[in-house]
């Protein structure tokens, strides 16, 4: 069913105008809405029952949270439980998956997610180089995909609960492969000077 996006355009355009205006108030968006609706539950009926129960279980979070605050200090290596919500597009991680502290603030983490999948390797067999592989005397409590690529801040109120936490080596080891991908020019130039032969998390 498609959205009528011209009337969703002249409520951006003039959005000083609808700032003011509640949702209810306007019976044109009302009609988008339940057609965008409509559309979700159009989707919904064609995936399987235990992702439609994931989907549920990652909306009413994500409501609940809008009403909480979660200022929990967590540490670094830290290897959590969390929801990456439902919304989200094709090749990008949804619903509930471990992950790794990386960096937090008040309020936030810098994550990278984990999954129980196989890591893709090339022709020679080596795992690429956006994947990490951890294992029990990692931290983990069975075999560990750490997924780098997916790297990202996120809220605490995603936090479903602590797992363990990752040893020290294996922290340094994506921390320092983390940099590296983000920072690809910064680590050259500092490899020139030989300066990653320090632990950049230290």
């Amino acid at each position: 069913m498609n959205i009528n996006k011209d009337i969703l355009n002249i409520i951006k355009r003039n959005d000083n105008k609808f700032k003011n205006i509640m949702f209810m108030e306007d019976e044109q968006l009302q009609k988008e809405f339940f057609t965008s609706l409509k559309n979700y539950e159009i989707k919904l009926m064609g995936q399987s029952a235990y992702e439609t129960a994931l989907w549920i279980e990652s909306n009413e979070k994500c409501l609940s949270a809008s009403h909480q605050n979660n200022f929990t200090k967590y540490s670094l290596g830290e290897i959590l439980l969390v929801d990456l919500g439902c919304n989200t597009y094709s090749r990008e991680f949804a619903y509930t998956h471990p992950a790794i502290v990386i960096k937090e603030n008040a309020t936030k983490i810098f994550i990278v997610p984990c999954s129980s999948s196989i890591p893709r390797k090339d022709k020679t067999g080596n795992i690429y180089p956006e994947f990490e592989l951890g294992t029990a005397n990692d931290g983990f409590q069975r075999n560990t995909v750490v997924m780098l690529y997916e790297a990202k801040y996120i809220d605490k109120n995603r936090v479903i609960s602590k797992l363990g936490k990752t040893s020290n080596h294996f922290f340094d080891k994506i921390y320092n492969k983390l940099f590296t991908q983000l920072f690809e020019p910064i680590y050259y130039k500092l490899n020139k000077t030989g300066i990653t032969n320090n632990n950049f998390s230290e």
